[in-house]
């Protein structure tokens, strides 16, 4: 790595400037008429066309969240351990104890991976980034990925490069990933979404905000020189992925070394005490960053462009500002603290440039040598200050949801061959081969690895207790009935965090929608937003950190196709010690098996209904909010009282596929018997929510039954743990060796080289 301290030295490059035409154009194509009015009545004059790209790229959807912001304001953001709140900051962060707290980021990445899957990369960089801004130090991270149908080749090699791009930058930034979904479907056969959600831990007192807060600061950007890539992309991702040919930004690269290189020199730094604020540079570049930490101290900014240093030598103005150049921090320090600031950057081999000085006039002007390209207060631009608010016309879709009872498909006859295909299904099967390629345990502090729980664990270095993560969002349950759907995957997040022994705390969400100027599509929205809303009002659980990504749909050449509604939820809690974690897996032959929660004839929206009877659209799966409730209470006592051995949520694939990964750690199998009442199908494959299979000991039998004849909660029998044959009904499904081959091959033999 050749990197080489410009502090002092302004960069070399020839000024490459476009004329008032071509940047009042490429303005005018990302903002309406209305923007363009309402930009001059605030201003009071006409913006130049400089300005305008300021205002493209700060209205944009992507960082003005001017389509969602009025919904995402309806989320419950308090609790009496909520530190920072939802949309106050670059992370939300909880309070852990006196001492310590944990930030949390939920980010998309889908745009830039639809044009180059490679991007997987970038987006790894950026939501760590965003941890590291708090002040935090990232300690895990889980990808969600979605995709289209794998039986086509494309799809196949997008799922391999986005997966080998985000394991090349996790591996060497050094942060476990620690557990994730992968789902397929059609709708995502020209638009894949790549959610990503990191953690990091902070001394309370060492927290960041990203916020100039003296006029006697500076502005220093620290890491990488200024690419030019990724002008625009904020309009870029507030945009349809149209027709081949379209104009985008040009790829940004990532480099996970640097990235590396420059969290540690702000760990230095930080613990020097020379930041007094930090931003990473995203979407927007070094306008957004210091806009938006402007807006916060309630500052003003003058950035001088040509002190920031740039790759190449040819390149404008607007490219310098807008660059979303990777590896790149926006920093905010004392003038006094300049001489040290400049030590410890020159050690680490980063650029380091002192860029803009921070002003008491709530104004940004943006300068270049000696020519002023734009002036304007600071709060024009920026969400929450004169950045636009839509409300868009809502429309719920023609179609009803069907409730689907097996009783009205044909029965299969042989469950025992569905069974063993069942295993193999690319929304069922293994992820083992996805897993393998990122490094589980950097850093040492991943105690989910091995251990097979329902949620990702993760040690609390020198605390007895651990942080429990979990991520979810079937699409299946939301496509017909959003606001279930959305519900559902709060309660699923919470019952895996529960079902490993944890304590859910706060919650990050990720929500991926199409075109919000559809009516239908924005009414989806709306429906997602208040299905997490009210799922989380009642549970007590705060949102802290989200992220909307509207405009996944794209053209296929012939058909413009919109993704499925998919809100992703994801939760972090907290284990009070390592000898609390509860694992899925069956402990040893003998042992009883009990279903928590109540089984009907309900098939709908299942991976059976769609793979045996081919039925794409029906309701979602039945789901009572205050019976879920109940439950996860039962089960926290469960748990904390020791009277199971092992816990695990019914989940995509329905009963029989939460047995079989329960007996597959252990190599054990089980002899379960149906109830008379539910047809077979449906006991074993239906995803009826809030149930979760235990299994119990002997000597702890008698307790447990006791306890369960108390809580109200429905409980059934449902056979026990053997040495390895899968037995249902007095039928012999095989043994577990033959599913442990199918099941974590699958997806390997699928995708694999």
């Amino acid at each position: 790595m050749n990197m080489i301290n410009s502090l002092s030295l302004p960069p070399k490059y020839t000024l490459m400037t476009m004329n008032d035409t071509q940047l009042k154009n490429r303005a005018l194509s990302y903002l309406t008429q209305d923007e363009v009015y309402s930009i001059g009545s605030m201003l009071g004059r006409d913006p130049n066309p400089f300005e305008l790209n300021m205002f493209a790229a700060m209205w944009s959807e992507h960082i003005a969240y001017k389509s969602s912001i009025k919904w995402l304001e309806e989320m419950p953001v308090e609790g009496k351990n909520v530190f920072v709140k939802a949309l106050e900051e670059n992370a939300g962060v909880i309070q852990i104890d006196d001492e310590l707290a944990f930030a949390v980021k939920m980010e998309s990445h889908n745009h830039p991976i639809a044009v180059d899957p490679r991007q997987g990369a970038v987006g790894v960089g950026n939501v760590n980034r965003d941890i590291l801004a708090m002040g935090a130090e990232p300690v895990a991270q889980m990808n969600v990925l979605r995709f289209g149908n794998p039986a086509h080749a494309h799809i196949r090699d997008m799922v391999n490069a986005v997966v080998t791009a985000l394991g090349s930058y996790s591996n060497n930034f050094g942060v476990p990933v620690v557990g994730g979904e992968i789902l397929f479907d059609e709708s995502y056969n020209y638009n894949p979404l790549v959610n990503l959600m990191s953690v990091g831990i902070v001394r309370r007192e060492r927290l960041i905000r990203a916020a100039f807060t003296s006029s006697g600061q500076v502005a220093v950007l620290l890491g990488k020189k200024t690419s030019g890539t990724g002008v625009h992309g904020a309009g870029f991702a507030s945009r349809a992925l149209q027709k081949k040919g379209q104009m985008i930004p040009e790829s940004q690269v990532a480099d996970p070394a640097c990235g590396k290189i420059l969290m540690d020199c702000i760990r230095e730094l930080i613990d020097q005490d020379l930041v007094r604020g930090m931003q990473d540079i995203g979407a927007g570049g070094v306008l957004c960053a210091a806009a938006e930490m402007a807006f916060r101290g309630r500052k003003g900014v003058k950035l001088q462009l040509d002190s920031i240093p740039v790759l190449k030598k040819e390149i404008d103005p607007l490219e310098i500002m807008l660059s979303q150049t990777q590896e790149q921090m926006l920093l905010a320090v004392d003038r006094k603290d300049l001489n040290s600031f400049r030590e410890i950057a020159e050690r680490w081999e980063l650029e380091c440039a002192v860029v803009g000085d921070v002003t008491n006039d709530e104004r940004i002007r943006i300068l270049d040598h000696s020519r002023q390209h734009g002036d304007l207060p600071v709060q024009l631009l920026v969400r929450g200050g004169g950045a636009p608010v839509y409300i868009r016309d809502l429309k719920p879709r023609d179609r009803k949801p069907r409730v689907v009872s097996a009783d009205e498909v044909p029965n299969p006859g042989n469950l025992k061959e569905i069974a063993r295909k069942m295993v193999s299904l690319p929304n069922i099967a293994s992820r083992k081969w996805i897993e393998e390629q990122f490094d589980t345990m950097a850093g040492l502090s991943n105690l989910s690895s091995g251990n097979a729980s329902d949620a990702g664990i993760v040690k609390i270095n020198g605390r007895d207790a651990a942080l429990v993560l979990s991520v979810n969002g079937n699409y299946r349950y939301g496509r017909l009935e959003p606001r279930k759907g959305a519900m559902i995957a709060v309660a699923e997040a919470a019952r895996n965090i529960i079902c490993s022994g944890g304590r859910p705390l706060a919650v990050a969400d990720c929500l991926n929608y199409g075109d919000p100027s559809d009516p239908h599509v924005y009414h989806d929205f709306a429906e997602g937003v208040k299905g997490i809303s009210e799922a989380c009002r009642r549970m007590g659980i705060p949102v802290i950190a989200g992220n909307v990504s509207f405009h996944n749909l794209t053209h296929d050449g012939e058909h413009i196709s919109s993704v499925i509604p998919t809100p992703v939820v994801g939760m972090v809690g907290i284990l009070s010690k390592p000898d609390d974690i509860m694992t899925a897996g069956f402990k040893k032959k003998g042992d009883m098996i009990f279903l928590i929660g109540r089984s009907d004839n309900d098939i709908s929206s299942s991976e059976y209904l769609s793979f045996v009877h081919l039925i794409q659209e029906s309701a979602a799966p039945g789901f009572d909010l205050e019976y879920e409730m109940k439950l996860q209470e039962v089960l926290t006592r469960l748990i904390s009282e020791r009277l199971v051995s092992s816990a695990h949520d019914v989940s995509v694939g329905g009963l029989f596929i939460a047995l079989v990964e329960s007996a597959l750690p252990g190599g054990l199998g089980f002899d379960v018997t149906s109830p008379a009442e539910i047809r077979n199908d449906a006991f074993l494959f239906g995803e009826s929510q809030s149930r979760v299979v235990v299994s119990v000991s002997s000597e702890k039998e008698t307790d447990f039954l006791d306890f369960m004849m108390e809580s109200g909660i429905h409980f059934s029998t449902l056979g026990h743990v053997t040495k390895e044959e899968l037995r249902i009904d007095d039928v012999s499904f095989g043994f577990i060796s033959d599913y442990t081959r199918d099941f974590e091959n699958a997806l390997g033999k699928l995708l694999g080289d």
